[in-house]
């Protein structure tokens, strides 16, 4: 019986086996010894016992120097491994035994030599199957990599990788760095040792950066279990943390409840605690498949991953980069596959979002590239779409897997996992990326909302706009320590709302980074009755009551507040003293009509509304400067009821 089966499952690998070298025939060799230790290679590559198998091919090579199929089967169980120097040396041999098979197996050693490293042997290969009138590539995705690959390598990027100073790397595995937007804290992944676990178990662990030192702070024991948690990401305060956490061999989750076989999790960081909370399931994101690698934005309002399912046409493994975004109640929208410019026929994983809200960096071994996983940087434009993905180069991609990127809040220094010092041993390094691949350098906005009166805390929408309007970033402030941080291009000129439904709104433009203030504390006014909202940016033609056709940032934000609220106002307008008093006395009081006119189209009724102008006679500053000037011109709001 053992020799019937013995026999039956040697047919159905040599039938593999001369499928996937286009042939039908028994392999071929004069020597009978020498096809018997084929034979018993093929049944132990069937097992799964690749070693063993190599033994036996060797022994049968022995035999006979020139059997073909040896070779091939040799440097199939190397692709397997991703021993691609050796899988080329067999596929190299096989073909000098049998010369007459090497037009037929011309792809096979193009892609192996290109797999291997060997790109300018591989161009070469390319080259002379041009040669063969009736050959032509198959896989254009490798030719078009051949070409690339060749390329980049002859003309490579000048960096410097370092591994990181301090003692974060350690002699276990660290990888999967989630960088804080201020670029001086992360939480990374650690693969440490665990009693009476076979292999590795992944935690999560805690470091800042401290002199040009990454020092350990903690490990997230609230969140770490026996059970491996993997690919963390932060809001950019940290505050917020998404991560991957997958069911055990027994198909549970421990203490967490999942959906599928890998699932996306949530925790807050609880300011009192300082910890984070119960990590709980992102059910609404997570499916029956696999959803691993996330990627919050800065502002935390949107969220990238990786979903993986198998296909039920092709039954093959299809991986792909999804995003998501918070709606108004701050739940997540369904989640949609990102356009085939990014997704491709391949790999894709690890996304990255850069602080600038415009560079995602990702991995593919879809695209052109040098071999394996490569990192790619495409630009999301303005009118939402993303552009064609731009391969890093080399020598930071290579003809190995190459992912766990991130961009520091300058857009050229970056963090990465790489095992080039000790193989299989995965620690952090820092480089600059060229300026090409560079992303946009952000400034941090960090502050504090709280009651003017009461100095308490307090949970306002604080958000980052462009000039024409377009939300750049936005966030809630803390309701425990009133605490916010965004970002946004430090070249930008930027207009910057905080509003709470109870309180008089904030509003300011900030000229770029530059000047930005560390830490800044804005304390909201109470609505009530009698207090008066001085208006400074409500923007008028020249020497005209029209309001000019552009964004018109303080009167949106006036408007949202009569209509979140119930109030009666009075609009006043003022002017400087250039001009006569009559011509002012008429100027202010139609801005003010073209203030309420605004209003109204809003949405708010007019009935909530007086309307008055007191031209130059109310100054707040001296009419003798321009800057003075300025400030005399202004739209007052005052509650009245």
């Amino acid at each position: 019986m053992y020799h019937q089966n013995y026999k039956a499952k040697i047919i159905l690998v040599l039938g593999f086996i001369f499928f996937f070298m286009g042939s039908h025939l028994n392999a071929q060799s004069t020597k009978k010894r020498a096809l018997k230790r084929y034979e018993r290679a093929t049944y132990l590559y069937s097992q799964g016992m690749h070693e063993e198998a190599l033994l036996f091919l060797d022994e049968a090579i022995d035999v006979d120097a020139s059997f073909f199929e040896a070779y091939m089967l040799k440097s199939q169980i190397y692709e397997k491994s991703k021993d691609w120097k050796r899988a080329e040396q067999s596929v190299i041999k096989a073909l000098d035994a049998r010369p007459q098979k090497r037009q037929q197996w011309l792809e096979s050693l193009v892609r192996v030599t290109f797999r291997s490293g060997n790109y300018n042997k591989a161009f070469e290969v390319l080259q002379e199957g041009d040669k063969f009138e009736d050959w032509s590539m198959k896989d254009q995705l490798l030719a078009q990599s051949v070409h690339y690959a060749r390329e980049a390598f002859n003309d490579p990027t000048v960096i410097h990788p370092t591994v990181l100073d301090g003692n974060v790397n350690s002699e276990e595995s660290e990888y999967y760095p989630a960088l804080y937007a201020s670029g001086d804290r992360m939480i990374f992944t650690r693969e440490v040792e665990y009693p009476g676990k076979p292999f590795g178990q992944e935690d999560f662990y805690e470091a800042e950066l401290v002199d040009d030192a990454w020092l350990m702070v903690r490990s997230l024991s609230e969140i770490n279990t026996i059970r491996n948690e993997g690919a963390p990401s932060i809001r950019g305060d940290g505050r917020i943390l998404v991560f991957t956490a997958c069911a055990g061999v027994d198909g549970s989750y421990g203490n967490r409840v999942g959906v599928g076989s890998c699932d996306l999790f949530q925790s807050v960081y609880d300011v009192k605690s300082a910890q984070y909370d119960e990590a709980s399931n992102l059910v609404a994101l997570n499916s029956s498949g696999w959803e691993s690698q996330p990627a919050l934005s800065a502002d935390g309002q949107s969220l990238f991953f990786v979903r993986a399912f198998r296909s039920k046409q092709t039954n093959e493994v299809v991986q792909d980069i999804y995003l998501t975004e918070r709606n108004e109640f701050g739940d997540w929208r369904k989640a949609i596959r990102l356009p085939d410019i990014i997704n491709s026929k391949g790999r894709e994983e690890n996304p990255f979002l850069h602080p600038d809200g415009e560079s995602l960096f990702f991995a593919s071994d879809g695209l052109p590239g040098m071999g394996g996983m490569d990192l790619f940087v495409s630009r999301k434009q303005s009118d939402g779409s993303w552009s064609v993905p731009e391969n890093l180069g080399y020598p930071i991609n290579t003809d190995g897997d190459e992912n766990s990127l991130q961009v520091f809040g300058d857009g050229r220094k970056a963090i990465f996992a790489t095992d080039r010092e000790k193989t299989g041993n995965l620690d952090l390094w820092q480089f600059e990326l060229p300026e090409a691949v560079s992303a946009n350098a952000v400034a941090l906005w960090t502050g504090a909302v709280f009651d003017s009166e009461s100095k308490k805390p307090v949970d306002a929408k604080v958000r980052v706009l462009d000039a024409d309007g377009a939300v750049l970033s936005a966030q809630r402030s803390n309701p425990d320590d009133g605490q916010f941080t965004l970002s946004f291009s430090s070249d930008e000129n930027v207009i910057i709302q905080v509003e709470h439904p109870e309180f008089a709104f904030f509003s300011t433009m900030l000229i770029g980074g530059k000047d930005l203030d560390s830490f800044v504390s804005i304390a909201l006014d109470r609505l009530q009755v009698g207090m008066t909202m001085t208006l400074r940016d409500v923007r008028f033609e020249k020497s005209s009551a029209n309001l000019e056709n552009s964004f018109q940032p303080e009167l949106e934000q006036l408007a949202k507040t009569m209509l979140q609220s119930e109030i009666r106002i009075k609009i006043i307008g003022h002017t400087d003293s250039d001009g006569t008093l009559e011509n002012n006395l008429k100027l202010s009081s139609l801005r003010a009509e073209s203030v309420a006119h605004f209003l109204e189209d809003r949405g708010v009724n007019r009935s909530r509304m007086e309307l008055k102008g007191l031209g130059a006679a109310v100054p707040i500053a001296s009419n003798e400067t321009d800057i003075g000037k300025a400030l005399n011109r202004r739209t007052e709001i005052v509650v009245i009821n």
